[in-house]
């Protein structure tokens, strides 16, 4: 391995953050894309028990985590993540939370490192993050046990990703103490949740029980193990009858509460979850939600199959079940070309639109390419950044931006003509103005404005065009290559970019570098138009720094037309494009550019006769 300087040489179209050139020097990274022989990653696997009751809205939680230190260094702290802390008065917040939800936080009552049980006193908080020393230190290749116990409760009126939706229901997330990411790149990760930006977490085994009050219902990440203690016995079959048909399945009617139909016993229950390798763990509880599940073939190799439930209180939630079912088929086979990689999603009808492993937390919506749009977004995410564990609190356009821009097809295959309306949504709302921030500034920088713009606009936009320049196919065989080679870790910007680089065999730097890294703006303009004897020239000049494909639209006398496409890999080199083209009719005007063009200065677009 060479110096870093060399290490730079090697990729000088881009500009490469420090970080990530020591990444490869320690051989943790590759120029190649792919993850490097000293590639580590660190974990932490949770054993939980926790009563809630959806009328206090109060959990208690206890916990044991098994935290496995695989990197080279020797740790001497833990950062524990604390979420709910947002809701402490004192706290940084960038999102409003209601007054009657402020609390306490976290209440930790106790908490073991090891065979030592740390003085509460002695805890450091720093917004919603715990320090705390590791007695004895600990070692690479070593782990630890670490014992939680903790009560908190949770918002009544905030639903900020999470919260209460009318009597007897709740969807429960960010929950439990949880150990933060100690990576490569930054060692222990410190960013406190102030409630715009997303999260980065460790995957891990989740061993869960839930005790809620009786008549309850609950929906989780990962795998229900004791149905039958739990449901009757029509509600079991009705379950096993969705994981092997391709049908949708009334799992619980309105009619199953009116008869009594839903529990086998009275008295409060026990929910038994088991998740494997996923990176976070939620669920919602209900005594009234309907129950709607459909299944298909994720893996046409083995056969495996997976399930969407849609789980709901209104009637927007009729048809979620299917549009999930249709999402993961189409993600598995086409879109991404990966078996989609858990047992199930669960669609729980709340507010907004969020995602999590294996659940997604969405509003209640009554126009169909509403209802589908939220619903293959969120249920996409479980590519990215779950399957792929990337960065959100860092960078939220590795994952926003992808699945803004993935699942339009399952959109545009439901007839929404309009699917893409992000890109000129984007250019016409902050395209070119100070707060069009360049992606690769960190997202914990940006506000909720431009990080909604940025993450999902500008990136969805980039990775739009970025598919026009390299050609559909080869687009799925990148973001193919780039799951396999990244599922179960933790890639950085660069590692996509390198993959891009090595998939298609071309540096794209002239691309990325404008797109994802610089503040800048698309413009093309019109320039020496002219028509004699019905031959047509024209340069066409790149004048914004962002590359746009070329169409311009050849109006004749006849008020008839002709459109000339040309792919926007025409500015690799060049600033200039020439257009020379003899037609049988008389040109009267000429425009340039389309509906999902953005250009800063349209006025130069148009040239009449």
């Amino acid at each position: 391995m060479g110096s870093l300087s060399e290490t730079y040489s090697q990729n000088s179209g881009l500009i490469i953050p420090l970080e990530h050139q020591q990444a490869i020097q320690n051989g943790t990274r590759t120029n190649t894309g792919v993850p490097g022989a000293s590639y580590f990653q660190n974990r932490a696997d949770y054993v939980i028990e926790a009563e809630f009751d959806p009328a206090t809205c109060i959990l208690t939680g206890k916990e044991k985590i098994k935290y496995q230190n695989s990197s080279p260094d020797t740790l001497k702290w833990f950062v524990i993540r604390l979420y709910q802390n947002l809701f402490k008065p004192e706290s940084l917040r960038n999102v409003e939370i209601d007054p009657e939800d402020f609390t306490q936080g976290v209440e930790v009552t106790k908490l073991v490192i090891g065979e030592k049980t740390l003085n509460p006193e002695k805890f450091r908080y720093l917004g919603t993050n715990l320090t705390v020393g590791i007695p004895g230190k600990l070692f690479p290749s070593s782990s630890v046990d670490i014992t939680v116990e903790w009560k908190v409760q949770l918002p009544k009126k905030t639903n900020l990703r999470m919260g209460k939706y009318g009597d007897g229901s709740y969807f429960v997330a960010y929950w439990y103490p949880r150990i933060a990411v100690y990576d490569d790149i930054n060692g222990w990760t410190y960013d406190s949740y102030t409630g715009v930006h997303e999260f980065y977490n460790d995957y891990g085994n989740y061993n869960v029980k839930i005790t809620v009050p009786e008549k309850h219902s609950v929906w989780a990440t990962g795998v229900l193990q004791n149905k039958s203690d739990l449901y009757t016995t029509d509600i079991v079959n009705r379950i096993s009858k969705s994981e092997k048909s391709d049908d949708v399945v009334e799992v619980i009617t309105a009619d199953d509460y009116t008869k009594n139909n839903v529990f086998k016993t009275t008295g409060p229950l026990t929910w038994h979850y088991l998740a494997d390798n996923v990176t976070d763990f939620v669920f919602g509880v209900s005594n009234n939600y309907l129950w709607d599940a459909a299944g298909t073939v994720v893996d046409s190799k083995t056969g495996r199959r997976a399930v969407v439930n849609a789980v709901y209180a209104t009637p927007n939630g009729k048809g979620i079940a299917e549009i999930g079912r249709n999402t993961i088929k189409s993600l598995s086979d086409k879109l991404i070309g990966v078996p989609y990689p858990y047992p199930h999603n669960t669609v729980w009808e709340g507010n907004g639109g969020m995602e999590f492993p294996m659940m997604c937390n969405d509003g209640p919506v009554e126009e169909l390419f509403e209802k589908v749009f939220v619903t293959s977004h969120e249920i996409s995410h479980s590519y990215f950044p779950f399957m792929v564990g990337t960065n959100e609190s860092l960078y939220a356009w590795m994952d926003e931006g992808l699945i803004t821009f993935i699942p339009k097809a399952i959109e545009l295959e439901s007839g929404n003509k309009n699917a893409h309306y992000y890109v000129g949504a984007y250019g016409a709302r902050t395209m070119g103005t100070i707060y069009d921030m360049p992606l690769i500034i960190p997202s914990t920088e940006m506000t909720q404005g431009n990080y909604m713009m940025q993450n999902y606009g500008r990136a969805a936009a980039g990775f739009y065009f970025l598919r026009d320049a390299i050609g559909d196919e080869m687009f799925k065989n990148v973001l193919k290559e780039f799951v396999l080679r990244w599922q179960g870790k933790h890639p950085l910007p660069m590692d996509f970019v390198n993959t891009l680089n090595s998939v298609t065999g071309k540096d794209w730097s002239w691309f990325w570098n404008p797109w994802f890294y610089e503040f800048g703006y698309a413009d093309l303009a019109l320039e020496n138009v002219s028509s004699v004897n019905n031959e047509l020239n024209l340069v066409v000049r790149k004048k914004g720094k962002f590359p746009v494909p070329v169409e311009i639209k050849v109006n004749f006398e006849d008020k008839t037309s002709e459109t000339i496409k040309e792919n926007l890999v025409v500015w690799k080199d060049s600033d200039t494009y020439n257009v020379k083209k003899k037609f049988t009719k008389k040109v009267v005007s000429v425009e340039l550019g389309g509906n999902n063009i953005p250009d800063a200065f349209p006025e130069n677009n148009v040239y009449k006769f």
